[in-house]
């Protein structure tokens, strides 16, 4: 919580709240715990002042990879490695995007095709067409269909003749135009070539029985044609075949169905946002129209055609009417589609009930409530929405209120706007499960957590900091862990300096789990940017190349040392091991509030706390302090014991008056903790 808080008692948050929690996270059902460390993966390819982004790729829980996006290229991330080519190298593909422009991208998802828009480059689409097959391709608006060629209309006189003079027949011009469609395809092309015949009408086909063939080359992948008729200024269709040839025996043209007609909003005006409603891509904002939302045509992506006249499932254009001139920036979908400017955010829909369906003819914008959103994207939450304002700082949630039927929500930053005052988020992700943890990169590099469950009324925020280097860039994918559970997994970009080099760090944030049945403590993993070795026991770990020169911490079968030093790639352990686990020290610390106790004035009176109670689970390394850190004391097991304490630990520290009566816990050691509980006996002066 806010210093500005320390003292407010009365407020309901601040019973469960904290002055500082560094490097522990909150967990939904109460408690906190050291958070698990990171693997190293890699060193990023991009170099220089500006740092590469990670992106996410989900597939599916089971397919996920980590887009790295950099100067001209993407490498590629899977289950913690990068894809490579048969002969070894790493994988990449090449892409038209500098790397000063890699954060302003905004991408959307289709099952295997990732569309990505960015407002100084047409709209690509990037697909997974095999492991060490990706495509980027800009996209190519319209149908894929070709429309038919060869086009002739005849005349067929009947048993009038065709020459001389017919008494009550006048000649006419009879224009044709035909199409193919695909049902598979959800698509019709474009009209074929005008073809035209003058000659008598054949209204009298009943009496004479004149009529006029129609024919034409077939087209690929046709599944059939449609055959429409000029009639009145509008052509109209007047009918459907699965061959070649029609023969219009008069057939009344119907002008409400008339043959599509090209569209491409975006010839030389990029989309910026992009994502998915209704069956539609969704593109909006662009330099030249700030405000405007295009929707592609019902099932087809790529489609922007529209009829004359227009249908429902016709592409859809619509502009923003607001107060100020603000570019969309995203586009989230929930029931409804909420679109997000710096100044607002509205909600579109077909202005009737929630769901109704969106079509040309129905389409309205609402506005909701009048706070902006910066840059970074959205992320969907269950029913919510979370969003950084356009400030750049603190973030709200967004839900939609159904008794005053608009979406609305609050400011999750007010309770510890020490945290964002002066700083801005430069990129986040929200890993869900097992421990419902929103990741954001403060503009400083320091990592911030928040662990939030809105149906249970938790959002509480924690810090995060790594040794020598700076968080730059997180992205979250689901990944199946060593255990076989499912798990959202963190990816950090850090930036270090190894070495006298700078580096950017590609990490991943390993499970909690502890084993199989989760008291293995030989599997713990708290040091960052760290690498395991398993096999016959050793007393030196080499392949630390990354790490040159560091002081690092290990986890030996279990137990924890620090203070260890790499020199030429390998560090020498103080005993031998088979399980070691080997990485940079990640130091923990959380805070107490000041004792409220007694009656007013409860803050002014000094207190001692003589006994400290903490319930602990599956904890060894965890030490108590009542008095700022100037003397601690273990509490539970010790993180060389080898062994974890689960159940109630009692430590009595050195009696010692304070005003403030708070108490500190800090992990030193590459053990796991878990303070579930906290009390204490604790006596109350003047």
């Amino acid at each position: 919580m806010s210093p500005a808080l320390n003292f407010r008692s009365d407020m309901e948050k601040w019973q469960s709240g904290a002055s500082e929690l560094t490097n522990f996270f909150v967990h939904v059902q109460g408690g906190i715990s050291n958070r698990a460390g990171t693997e190293y993966v890699a060193i990023a390819r991009q170099t220089g002042a500006i740092q590469p982004r990670l992106i996410p790729f989900i597939y599916n829980n089971t397919q996920s990879y980590v887009l790295e996006f950099g100067d001209l290229y993407i490498r590629i991330i899977s289950n913690g490695a990068y894809l490579t080519n048969s002969d070894g190298s790493v994988y990449e593909v090449v892409t038209p995007y500098a790397i000063a422009d890699v954060y302003g991208l905004k991408y959307t998802q289709s099952a295997d095709v990732m569309t990505i828009t960015h407002q100084s480059y047409v709209a690509y689409d990037l697909s997974r067409l095999g492991q060490t097959d990706w495509a980027l391709t800009a996209i190519s608006y319209g149908t894929s269909l070709t429309a038919p060629g060869g086009i002739v209309t005849t005349y067929t006189p009947g048993n009038a003749g065709n020459t001389g003079t017919k008494p009550g027949i006048s000649k006419a011009d009879y224009s044709y135009v035909v199409t193919s469609v695909s049902d598979t395809l959800n698509t019709e092309s474009y009209a074929s070539a005008v073809s035209t015949v003058n000659n008598y009408n054949i209204g009298y086909y009943e009496q004479y029985g004149n009529y006029n063939p129609v024919s034409w080359d077939a087209a690929a992948n046709a599944e059939y044609y449609n055959v429409y008729r000029l009639y009145a200024g509008l052509y109209g269709l007047i009918g459907s075949t699965t061959g070649t040839s029609l023969d219009d025996l008069n057939y009344a043209p119907d002008t409400t169905t008339g043959p599509p007609t090209h569209k491409d909003p975006f010839s030389g005006n990029n989309p910026v946002a992009v994502g998915y409603f209704q069956q539609r891509r969704v593109f909006a904002g662009a330099s030249d129209y700030p405000q405007t939302v295009w929707m592609s045509r019902s099932a087809n992506y790529a489609n922007f055609d529209v009829h004359t006249p227009v249908r429902d499932d016709d592409a859809i254009t619509a502009t923003i009417a607001s107060q100020q001139v603000n570019t969309i920036k995203h586009i989230v979908a929930m029931p409804d589609l909420l679109v997000f400017t710096g100044s607002g955010i509205w909600k579109v829909s077909a202005g009737g009930q929630t769901g109704e369906a969106i079509t040309p003819s129905n389409f309205t914008a609402i506005p909701q409530i009048y706070v902006g959103s910066s840059d970074v994207r959205p992320i969907p939450i269950n029913t919510d929405v979370l969003f950084i304002e356009g400030k750049g700082s603190h973030v709200r949630d967004l839900q939609y209120d159904w008794y005053a039927a608009i979406y609305t929500g609050n400011d999750l930053s007010v309770m510890a706007e020490h945290l964002f005052y002066g700083y801005t988020i430069a990129d986040w992700g929200f890993a869900q499960f097992p421990f419902n943890l929103l990741w954001a990169v403060r503009s400083d590099g320091t990592l911030l957590g928040m662990t939030y469950l809105k149906e249970q009324n938790i959002w509480a925020w924690h810090q995060h900091a790594t040794v020598n280097g700076s968080f730059k860039s997180v992205c979250v994918v689901p990944e199946v862990n060593d255990y076989g559970a499912i798990e959202d997994v963190a990816y950090f970009l850090v930036e270090r300096t190894i070495n006298n080099v700078t580096s950017y760090y590609i990490e991943r944030m390993v499970t909690r789990q502890l084993g199989a049945d989760n008291n293995d403590l030989t599997k713990a993993w708290f040091v960052d940017c760290g690498l395991r070795y398993t096999g016959a026991p050793v007393s030196t770990v080499s392949g630390l190349e990354h790490l040159e020169g560091q002081t690092v911490s290990a986890c030996i079968d279990g137990k924890g040392y620090t203070g260890l030093t790499v020199a030429n790639g390998s560090v020498a352990l103080p005993v031998s091991g088979s399980t070691i686990t080997v990485g940079l020290p990640i130091a923990a610390h959380a805070q107490t509030l000041p004792l409220d106790v007694s009656q007013p004035p409860q803050f002014a009176r000094r207190k001692r706390i003589s006994k400290v109670y903490a319930s602990l689970y599956n904890s060894c390394g965890l030490m108590v302090s009542t008095n700022g850190g100037a003397n601690t004391y273990p509490i539970g097991n010790t993180g060389t014991a080898g062994a974890m304490t689960t159940g109630l630990a009692l430590k009595i520290p050195s009696p010692i008056w304070t005003q403030v009566g708070q108490m500190d816990f800090y992990v030193n050691t590459p053990t796991p903790v878990t303070l579930t509980s906290l009390s204490f006996d604790v006596e109350e002066g003047n």
